[in-house]
């Protein structure tokens, strides 16, 4: 039982003050002989001090063991889940799913808390879904089918494993994987990017401690990608000559001027486009999360193009090319692949492939990609620009480029400046 005891003050502090003390359980002897002294903070002076500090003396031996009657009980919890851990080891079925069950099951017997594991398919499963919330449908599409590629070559064993079982060794010999598969460099290190965002998003939740594609990505070669090259001004105009309906002249003649990418062209509506003012205004698809406008002074050409069109609906959203924009960009009869049919018919070469097929090799073996397709439109926009004498920070603002991050903080273009900039651009027309 508590009892109290006197302990006297020095000089510098006076009376005094009365100790409790008692004994609580001792987990090294297994019995109650540890002694726990304890200053009640009541002075020895006065009639009712020492009844005062005898209470608080009992009051702290009570608590003591209530926190100790609650430390033995979960004390006792861990030792049969140890105990359990230990029968496993003598049997030699104990692994690593064992160790995480055991280590689970001690946190939660101690705090109550308990602890989530994932494995690799289901923390992917969850970061596809924390992404979806900000990212467009094309990103989400890349993201999921890299992360489908990754877990695929895992294979439905190791798909299924803990999180933190995947090595960097797992990741090396992937990335050799398609490389081998006839994949460019840029593209292999945009699948290791984007698995090693999966993972990087694992690290911030404190799931695992390690990136087991941080010291992959610095050894991809990317020498080997395909180099986007631009059209001359003479094929433009047989592509727009060439093009099978009016909608298609429109969006080749759009994305020449505008340098937008075939998504954003395709959907072009009416609500960006201002005739009075000659300015295109919208948000890119691609930094829509970032919510970075671009501002496009009209050219004379598609000017033109624009005022000729009928527009047969009242409403400001409604797509410039209404055939065009219900039509998927990367599909076998999408876009991108009735562009290439359009370069066939007005006989603009396609430049080189990334790679020649073998004779034997299977066709799934990698995406071949040629140095010019409808993107090269784009690069045809910023060449025009460039060769017109347009400075590089205009050039940026027209393109929404934001390689220089800097720029987009500190420098705002000015408008005038950037429609005497597509003034310089040449005619199709000629004129």
């Amino acid at each position: 039982m508590a009892s109290i005891k006197k302990r006297a003050g020095n000089k510098a502090e006076g009376k005094g003050v009365w100790q409790a003390q008692f004994y609580v359980f001792n987990p090294a002897t297994g019995r109650q002989d540890k002694q726990v002294r304890k200053s009640t903070g009541i002075e020895v002076a006065g009639p009712t001090a020492e009844k005062k500090a005898l209470s608080k003396a009992i009051e702290f031996e009570r608590a003591h063991q209530g926190v100790m009657q609650a430390g033995t009980d979960r004390a006792q919890r861990a030792k049969a889940i140890l105990a359990e851990a230990v029968s496993d080891i003598e049997r030699e079925t104990f692994n690593g799913a064992s160790a995480r069950k055991y280590l689970a099951k001690l946190l939660e017997a101690a705090t109550g808390e308990v602890m989530m594991a994932y494995t690799l398919e289901t923390w992917s499963v969850e970061w596809l879904r924390r992404k979806s919330r900000d990212s467009s449908k094309a990103t989400m599409a890349r993201y999921k089918g890299h992360a489908d590629a990754f877990l695929d070559w895992l294979g439905p064993e190791r798909r299924k494993k803990p999180l933190e079982s995947i090595t960097g060794q797992d990741v090396r010999l992937w990335q050799e994987s398609l490389t081998d598969a006839g994949r460019a460099g840029k593209t292999v290190l945009s699948y290791i990017k984007d698995i090693g965002a999966i993972f990087r998003a694992a690290i911030r939740e404190g799931l695992i401690s390690f990136n087991p594609c941080g010291n992959v990505m610095g050894d991809i070669n990317t020498d080997d990608s395909q180099e986007r090259k631009p059209f001359t001004l003479p094929e433009v105009a047989k592509l727009i000559e060439s093009a099978p309906t009016p909608e298609w002249s429109g969006l080749i003649l759009a994305a020449a001027f505008t340098g937008l990418r075939l998504g954003d062209a395709a959907r072009l509506s009416w609500e960006s486009v201002d005739l009075q003012a000659k300015r295109i205004t919208l948000v890119p698809s691609k930094t829509k999360r970032k919510k970075r406008e671009v501002r496009i002074p009209i050219q004379p050409d598609l000017l033109a193009f624009f005022e000729s069109v009928p527009i047969h609906s009242d409403q400001p959203d409604a797509p410039v090319f209404p055939k065009l924009a219900e039509t998927p960009v990367n599909t076998s009869n999408g876009l991108s692949a009735s562009f290439v049919a359009i370069m066939e018919a007005a006989k603009v070469d396609r430049g080189k492939p990334s790679r020649v097929i073998q004779e034997g090799e299977s066709r799934g073996k990698g995406r071949i990609t040629y140095e010019r397709g409808f993107h090269s439109l784009r690069h045809t926009f910023t060449s025009w620009l460039r060769n017109a004498g347009v400075s590089e920070e205009d050039r940026m603002a027209l393109t929404g480029h934001s390689t220089r991050e800097s720029h987009q903080i500190y420098s705002h273009a000015d408008e005038a400046a950037l429609r005497e900039a597509v003034g310089k651009l040449p005619s199709i027309r000629g004129k």
